[in-house]
This record gives structure tokens, sequence and C-alpha cells, in this order.
């Protein structure tokens, strides 16, 4: 009944069904009646005042039956002023001809209620009210109508407006909460598309990971054997001893190799955090690595670790992987620790070794490019990143994000 806002709920449709079906049967049983027990008094001597009310009565059923029954207000909003003032004017007109039609205002001012807003329709009510008050008994009965007669008409206008009303307010309420399932749709929409979009950011920057790590240690590797055969075979007739050395050299820099690109497809088997409980991904992380490179890895996570945002546990967990990588590849540390504290509005992420540390460029170093991916995983949740070496040995890399809400 709100022509400016959504539709209502589809619950809210169903419950006013039935309240529509008896409005109908009102409207069309109270203009049958009145017209019925009018012709009926004035049978047989029917005269063209009559045959107006006839007329007046069948304009008043079309106008309800085309913005009531046929398209209710909900679809044609423009369609209810046409209605109200055609209803009102007949009204009018039959109250002129017969003060016994003056009692249907009562119906048209709680449809108005129910309508239009409630201070435009309490003051039109009145005034039509007034209007076809004055023309059906006239000023000199009116001034003569008793207590009892003013009580009676009063309280049956007054409880249709009231009625009119409390349909207005339930038609709002239940527009209301239309609008706010549709926003609330729209937000988690929003949600759904924001989240697949870091997923595949997040695939997407680790493939060039995967990428460079490859390039910078197999593609170097291989360089660096290709020279090393090609060598291998001039020193071959001429120095043997030499030749052979070069192949142990070889053989050293084929099974680093073999370790690296090992280590490369650990991590391209790693999934994604996805859905998995933030706490047990950062558990079965560190007893993976530690088994992998023999180290006693500390991991303390604090409790409600698993209700953060998706997209904050996600570069938390990015940074728990990159963080052990590189403690696993370049610390050669006898012992590591992972400690993810909450406080009332940040979340900090902790990863520390007593290794040899990283120097200080390492960020801008080729082979430490995944580094400079976690500055910009926790930058894209709001966050700060930094990596620090700690005393009196060891690194510690740390990542700290605000919570909001």
């Amino acid at each position: 009944m709100n022509s400016n806002s959504s539709a209502p709920l589809p619950e809210a449709k169903h419950a006013l069904t039935i309240p529509r079906l008896g409005l109908h049967v009102m409207t069309f049983g109270l203009l049958a009646y009145f017209l019925g027990s009018r012709l009926h008094y004035a049978w047989p001597n029917w005269g063209s005042s009559d045959l107006l009310l006839v007329v007046l009565v069948a304009i008043q059923a079309g106008l309800y039956l085309k913005c009531w029954v046929f398209s209710p207000p909900d679809d044609s909003p423009g369609w209810w002023q046409v209605y109200f003032a055609g209803s009102f004017f007949c009204c009018f007109c039959e109250s002129l001809t017969s003060s016994y039609f003056s009692w249907l205002a009562a119906l048209y001012t709680g449809q108005m209620c129910a309508i239009l807003s409630p201070r435009v329709s309490i003051i039109a009510s009145i005034l039509a009210l007034t209007v076809i008050e004055f023309a059906a008994f006239g000023s000199t009965q009116l001034a003569h109508r008793s207590a009892g007669e003013w009580v009676l008409r009063v309280s049956l206008f007054a409880s249709w407006m009231v009625m009119g009303l409390f349909i207005k307010q339930i038609d709002t309420i239940s527009h209301g909460r239309a609008d706010l399932i549709v926003e609330l749709e729209a937000a988690k929409r929003e949600l759904r598309l924001a989240r697949d979009r870091e997923v595949e950011l997040a695939t997407l920057r680790e493939r060039e990971r995967l990428a460079r790590d490859l390039h910078d240690n197999l593609g170097h590797a291989l360089v660096t054997l290709t020279v090393q055969i090609e060598a291998v075979q001039r020193l071959l007739p001429v120095d043997p001893a030499r030749a052979a050395q070069s192949l142990e050299e070889m053989k050293t820099l084929s099974r680093s190799s073999t370790d690296a690109l090992r280590r490369s497809l650990d991590n391209l088997r790693a999934p994604a955090l996805g859905d998995n409980p933030l706490t047990r991904t950062l558990e079965s992380l560190c007893a993976d690595v530690g088994r992998r490179a023999a180290l006693k890895i500390d991991c303390q996570i604090a409790a409600g670790a698993d209700a953060l945002p998706h997209a904050v546990s996600e570069a938390l967990w990015r940074v728990a992987q990159e963080g052990l990588t590189n403690v696993e590849r370049h610390a050669r540390a006898r012992q590591a620790a992972l400690r993810l504290d909450l406080q009332p509005q940040l979340v900090v992420l902790r990863v520390s070794d007593d290794g040899v540390g990283l120097p200080p460029d390492a960020e801008s170093k080729p082979g430490h490019y995944g580094l400079r991916g976690l500055r910009e995983h926790i930058g894209g949740v709001g966050g700060t990143f930094s990596l620090t070496t700690a005393a009196p040995r060891g690194t510690v890399v740390e990542a700290r994000v605000p919570l909001i809400g």
C-alpha cells in the first residue's frame, strides 16, 4: 500500500489475503444493502433520484473493482487519488438524496487511513466526514442531534479510522522488513563476491610465487649445471681430477635443487585456508614444517581465532605459511615459534626463530619476493607487516591486523 517503498514480504501478502477478501465482501455488501434498502423503501414509486443512486453505486463499485480487486494500490499507486475523490463525491451526492448513505463515509475513511500517510488521511477524513454530514442532515438537524447519536456516529467513524491506521502500520512494517531483507541479501552477495575475488587473487599470487620460486632456484640451478657439464666435457681429457671435482659439485647442486623443488611442490600442494578452521590449519602447518625440517616449533593460538573474518584468517594463514617456509629454507634454526594473540580490536601473528636471520634487504633480494606478497596480503585487510632481527639471533615476522566490530 506504500507506493514509495519495495513490495511487502510474501508472508505479509499471504496474511493480508483474508482481510482483503473480507474488505471486498463488506464493501460490496454495504453498497448492495444501502441501495437495496432504498429501492425497497421507494417501491413502487421509483423516480429519477433512485436512478441516480443506482448510477452512483455502480460508479463506486466500478472504482472499487479497478483499484482494489483488479489492480490493488500496491500495483497502481496513481489510482488512489481517483478512487477516493470519486468515492467521496458519490457518497456526497447520495447523502444529498438519502441521509442513509452517509454511513458509507465510514468505510471510505477506513480505507483512506490504510492507504495514505496518517497525517494526510486523518485530516482528509475529518474534512470529508464533516462535508458529508452537513450534506446529509443540514446544520439544523445536526444542532438538535442527541448526545447518544453523536457518540454512536463518532465512535463508528473513529473505529474505522483506527482500523485503517492499524492496517497502515502493519503494511509499513512489512515494507520496512522487506527493504532490510533486500539490503541484507545485497550485502551477502557483495561479501560473497569479495571473498571469491580474494580467493582468486590469492591463487594468482600463489602461482606467481611458485613461478618465481622455480625461476630463482631451479632455473638458476639448471643453468649452472649446463655450464658445469660443458666444463667437465672440456676438462675430462686433460684434467680428470678437476673434472671429477666438478661432477661432485654438480651432484651437490642437483641434490639441493631437488630439495628446493620438493619444497616448492609441498607449498603447491598446501591448500588455501578455505572453510577450514584457522586454529587446526595453523597447528597442522607447524607440525608438517617441524617434521620436514627437524625443527621444534612452539605453536600458541589464542581461543577465538576461528571466529575471525575470513579475509583476515586467509591473510594470517598466508603469513604463517610463508614465514615458516622461510624458516625451513633459509634460517638453519633449531627452534621456532608461531604465536597468534587476540586483543579487543587487534589480532597479532608472530613467527620467530633462532636461526641466522635475514639480511636487511631480504624483501628486495631474489628468492624472497614472497615477503613482498605478504605485505600486500596484510595491507589488503588494513594491517601492517614487519620483518625484524631478533636478539641475540634469529628473525621475527609479525602481522598486525585491526578488528572492526
